[in-house]
């Protein structure tokens, strides 16, 4: 018998330190590691998944991104998950402030990019007991307000170190986009994200690097890049200061200049340097 095969895209959103690495990592290879892992840029994982349906099984291939959690990159965050199908948006139960940032933050920048798609929503480290600031419950109320989107209140509390609920949160995602049509994506990213508004030095990180990525060609092609880049020049993605950046946008020309024209990357130096002198101090 033939078995029916679809591929869809999907997104883990949430603020740093939440566990979503460590939620795909435990999905994928049955494997925890504690260690806290700050994504830059983008991660893409592959996990075959098989649904029952009366007529057979359904294989469904998902590609699992896994985006900066930092909030304040909501460019270089759209321009990752701009084709996605689904999200699970993910709050640690150890801080609630990372649930408020669901609601503030992350359904609205998945609305403006995106629409209303399928979201399942996790209330993670759900072994660390003695640590809870919030529940379910509370996790409910959010959901229910992505309710009126169709596709049902799912909620779960979450564990990446025992496993607890990941496989359902994964599962009820894919059902509902074999069997649930799935909006089309509302415009351009560069329309909808105000590229040319900046207000921080954040905010000039953020529009450099997607832009970076942008001429590279995608997110996850660029991500290795970004991130020795990144590193070498110091940056703090939580509090970049003005000095790290313009040694990034000096270290970013140097890469572009081994596989670019030189006059291209001194124009994209000299572009970004301008971004940068426009923001202000954070």
């Amino acid at each position: 018998m033939r078995v029916e095969k679809y591929s869809k895209n999907i997104v883990l959103l949430g603020d740093s330190a939440v566990g979503k690495t460590s939620l795909i990592q435990k999905y994928v290879i049955d494997k925890f590691d504690d260690k806290y892992i700050s994504t830059i840029g983008k991660k893409a994982t592959k996990k075959e998944l098989i649904l029952n349906r009366p007529e057979g099984e359904v294989q469904m291939n998902l590609m699992i991104w896994d985006i900066i959690g930092q909030k304040g990159y909501r460019y270089s965050q759209a321009t990752s998950f701009y084709n996605a199908k689904g999200a699970i948006m993910v709050s640690d139960l150890t801080r609630k402030d990372t649930l408020d940032s669901i609601m503030s933050y992350w359904i609205p920048l998945v609305l403006r990019v995106l629409g209303p798609i399928p979201i399942v929503f996790l209330g993670n480290k759900a072994d660390l007991e003695s640590e809870k600031m919030y529940g379910l419950a509370d996790i409910e109320k959010v959901a229910e307000s992505c309710e009126a989107f169709g596709y049902g209140r799912n909620a779960y509390l979450s564990s990446a170190k025992t496993g607890e609920n990941i496989d359902v949160a994964f599962q009820t995602l894919g059902e509902i986009l074999l069997e649930k049509y799935v909006p089309i994506k509302l415009g351009s990213v560069l329309r909808l994200m105000d590229k040319d508004e900046v207000s921080s030095v954040k905010d000039a990180l953020d529009h450099i690097m997607a832009d970076f990525a942008d001429q590279f060609g995608k997110m996850e092609y660029a991500t290795p890049f970004l991130q020795h880049q990144l590193k070498i020049s110091k940056v703090n993605l939580s509090a970049p200061t003005r000095k790290s950046v313009e040694l990034f946008i000096d270290n970013l020309a140097k890469a572009e200049g081994l596989y670019k024209e030189a006059f291209r990357s001194d124009e994209n130096r000299r572009n970004r340097h301008t971004i940068l002198r426009h923001a202000k101090e954070d």
